[in-house]
């Protein structure tokens, strides 16, 4: 399924923010997501009248849920939302490691190979079950079972996406995990979504997958990974700083949930 995004802009001497209308979100919450992906305050006591112009396009497009990612650092804006009905929901990292040809990695006897369009039931059941941690999921607000489908939807959905590749990962012909990649530079890739099945996990494997992607990225001449992480996903956080990922600044979460009866 093919989404087309719409960004907005309010640009004054106030605020400086853009936004747009999440289709995927909303196909899958069954409600009207919007989401911020720029916001900076320039005169924090007359911002509240400028942003009211955002609000404002929430009524009219009627929407009833916000995202919004704020650099660590924008303490400002921070407290700006939360006196507005934001809720601080997680810290999102970035890990990245680069001059991965360097690294000495071991032969492994996990598979990797692209995953095929059969492979699409299986994997969208398991990303629907081995999410616990991300932000949907410690939202109060949001319902586990839906924020499962967005999972599940967000890896049937990288099937149709040509800049995105998803990978399935096989020890001894069972299927043990799957990454969804997408390469923003031709020496860069972009892990957007990796999961292990729950059978395997706990054994040790999980750091052999995560070895055996970047022995992968090391044949296909790739010198840079990022990926993107929850600070509620403890086990994953400690993967990559065994891993030799450097952690930048992270960001902020804040979600907002609005009733316009």
């Amino acid at each position: 399924m093919k989404f087309d995004v719409q960004l907005e802009s309010i640009a004054t001497n106030n605020i400086n923010m853009d936004f747009f209308y999440v289709p995927w979100d909303s196909h899958t919450f069954n409600r009207n997501v919007a989401q911020i992906s720029k916001f900076e305050i320039h005169n924090t006591k007359n911002a509240l009248a400028d942003f009211q112009l955002f609000l404002t396009w929430c009524l009219e497009n009627k929407i009833t849920f916000i995202s919004c990612r704020l650099l660590h650092s924008q303490v400002n804006e921070a407290i700006f939302l939360e006196s507005n009905r934001f809720k601080f929901i997680e810290l999102n990292y970035r890990p990245i490691i680069n001059n991965i040809e360097s690294l000495k990695l071991p032969i492994s006897d996990i598979a990797v190979n692209e995953a095929e369009k059969a492979d699409m039931p299986i994997l969208a059941n398991i990303a629907e079950k081995v999410f616990h941690h991300e932000r949907f999921h410690t939202d109060p607000l949001i319902e586990t079972d839906l924020a499962n489908k967005r999972y599940r939807f967000w890896l049937e959905n990288a099937f149709e996406q040509k800049q995105q590749k998803i990978l399935k990962f096989t020890l001894h012909n069972e299927l043990i995990a799957f990454f969804v990649v997408e390469y923003p530079e031709s020496n860069h890739c972009l892990w957007s979504l990796t999961g292990m099945l729950p059978k395997f996990q706990g054994k040790g494997l999980g750091k052999q997958v995560w070895k055996t992607m970047l022995k992968h990225h090391q044949n296909e001449a790739i010198n840079t990974v990022s990926t993107s992480i929850s600070s509620h996903n403890i086990p994953v956080f400690n993967l990559y700083v065994a891993l030799g990922f450097r952690f930048p600044e992270p960001y902020t979460t804040f979600h907002c949930s609005y009733n316009h009866a």
